[in-house]
């Protein structure tokens, strides 16, 4: 019987024990028969039990119970902490001097410790200025005795300083500048408390990332000329995709940058890096981009799959995967909000810029002068409308300090940006590179082009530098 196995005994657990000596106590078979319960006693235990957990005291807790226990709360808790000490002192009033605006009050409040009341010094502070306030006029001549029988040594005096709510542009409001995100906290979406932070990170990559003067001069095959072509047909493509304005202008950044750092391109492959550009700047940008198939069919399959692919892996190595740079269509929209600017300002200046992106001679001006710029010459074009009367305004003024302040730019620095804009403008029917032109001809566009506006003397004026404020 070796094969047998042992009989096992089961570990008893705790709850098991105590149901056996309850059968045992009502005459069980388990009890005084079994001499290992015999004087079994049940053990509880009570350190698992969790601790009484304080809540600290809120607030908005504190000034509730304030305002409907009154000043009896207050005396509670002092002796209360007097208990808990084991001392025999009296509680001392204590003067507290509470500066709001340029009124100075006086008031007779309890000496409770910050440490013992769980709330800091300047809410306890402002908890027992809404109790005097509340109480009633005893409370006043409880403040004359107090002030003229003076302060002890041992009082303190504190000031509640009131602070404004911190704004979006600046803890201490600029004279004479407008915050123009003061209603835009209820969105989410616009990030108002982080946006001017935001748009100090894009100066400062446009920085970093700048197109010098002249960047074509070190190749042998390739000159302004091509480049205005190459743009010119990206515009169109552009067009026709129906793909979105920002797509267009990252695709022309990253031409430039490109161009700019691989000065042995060949002629034979500078349609291909502009193709491969917008392949990139669409798989950015737009929510559905276009299949790589299109872009090699719009080159009359000039270029395959294969080639496009290796020409987008040499141009990410080459721009180290840095594509964020920012663009002057990220800037126009900052610009127009700060200038309150109409839809028909706003659309003259993208036009403005587009032209400005074909153009080799502005290349190397940065984004944010680009659309300071264009936003100029559409506000002096265009004034917007002034609200109140219906008197018109014979000089509007132009550059506000509100737009010096969001744009970083004054009307001297924007002078030379926006006298070869002028001349943008006034030559581009008579160019030879007509996709923007025509395509803002179009009624979806307003026919903005063809506005009288931008052929009169008023921009000639502009192309003589005579800029106003």
């Amino acid at each position: 019987t070796h094969w047998k196995k042992a009989e096992i005994h089961k570990p008893i657990t705790r709850s098991e024990s105590l149901k056996n000596i309850e059968l045992g106590g009502k005459g069980g078979k388990i009890g005084q028969n079994e001499p290992s319960f015999k004087n079994v006693k049940a053990r509880v235990d009570t350190h698992w039990k969790k601790a009484e957990i304080h809540k600290p005291i809120t607030r908005s807790e504190s000034l509730k119970n304030i305002n409907t226990i009154g000043a009896a709360a207050v005396t509670a808790a002092a002796l209360k902490q007097t208990n808990v000490a084991k001392t025999t002192a009296t509680v001392k009033p204590k003067l507290v001097q509470v500066t709001k605006g340029a009124e100075i009050k006086k008031v007779k409040v309890v000496n409770l410790k910050r440490e013992e009341s769980r709330l800091t010094r300047r809410s306890l502070t402002k908890l027992k200025q809404i109790k005097k306030q509340s109480s009633s006029s005893s409370s006043s001549d409880a403040v004359s005795t107090t002030s003229s029988s003076g302060r002890s040594s041992e009082d303190e005096e504190f000031h509640l300083e009131r602070h404004d709510t911190p704004d979006t542009h600046s803890h201490k409001l600029l004279e004479g500048i407008e915050n123009i995100d003061i209603n835009d906290a209820w969105n989410p979406m616009l990030v108002s408390e982080y946006v001017n932070d935001i748009y100090k990170y894009l100066n400062d990559l446009e920085e970093t990332f700048a197109i010098r003067e002249n960047f074509l001069d070190g190749h042998k095959q390739i000159n302004h000329k091509m480049r205005t072509i190459l743009i010119d047909w990206i515009n169109e493509v552009h067009y026709q995709f129906k793909l979105e304005i920002d797509t267009y202008h990252m695709t022309v950044s990253i031409i430039d940058r490109y161009l700019q750092l691989v000065t042995d391109t060949p002629k034979k492959e500078l349609q291909l890096v502009g193709v491969t550009a917008m392949f990139i700047a669409s798989k950015y940008e737009e929510l559905f981009p276009p299949e790589i198939s299109d872009f090699a069919y719009i080159t009359d399959d000039t270029y395959k799959k294969k080639q496009i692919l290796e020409m987008e892996r040499q141009i990410v190595r080459v721009l180290d995967f840095h594509l964020g740079k920012p663009l002057p269509t990220h800037f126009l929209r900052r610009f127009s909000k700060a200038a309150k600017a109409a839809d028909k300002n706003h659309l003259v200046a993208k036009y403005l810029i587009e032209l400005a992106s074909i153009d080799y001679s502005t290349a190397h001006y940065k984004p944010s002068e680009i659309a300071a710029a264009a936003l100029y010459i559409s506000l002096y074009l265009f004034p917007v409308a002034a609200s109140g009367s219906g008197a018109a305004v014979a000089e509007p003024k132009v550059w506000s300090k509100t737009l010096e302040h969001y744009t970083h730019y004054t009307v001297e620095q924007l002078t030379p940006v926006v006298q070869r804009l002028a001349k943008l403008v006034k030559n581009a029917p008579t160019v030879k590179v007509q996709a923007v032109y025509s395509k803002y001809q179009s009624s979806k566009f307003e026919k903005i082009s063809t506005q009288p506006e931008l052929h009169g003397t008023s921009l000639d004026a502009l192309v003589e530098g005579k800029l106003v404020q």
